[in-house]
């Protein structure tokens, strides 16, 4: 799945399943996910990475909780698909 696809389904999320009051269209592509972006507390952010884990059957590690994963959508993005080809190639073995 292409970057662009992952970060219109991230955008999807954030605007429909999280109840932040936050449209599509307000979402910019280098909001953080933090501060002074969108500002998730601990709650969403938690319910945030439970519907990623879903949506793109992953699993999200510890070790990827870092506030320079969740700085954009193209962070996480990039980490979505690097979780995703994991997947893959573990699929494949």
């Amino acid at each position: 799945m292409d970057k662009s696809r992952v970060i219109d389904i991230l955008k999807r999320i954030i605007a429909e399943d999280l109840d932040l009051n936050i449209g599509y269209d307000q979402i910019d592509d280098a909001a953080s996910f933090l501060e002074d972006g969108l500002a998730l507390d601990s709650i969403s952010m938690a319910e945030f990475i439970n519907l990623l884990e879903g949506r793109f059957q992953i699993r999200i590690l510890d070790e990827d909780l870092e506030t320079a994963t969740f700085c954009s959508l193209d962070s996480v993005a990039a980490l979505v698909q690097a979780r995703m080809a994991e997947r893959a190639c573990e699929v494949e073995a």
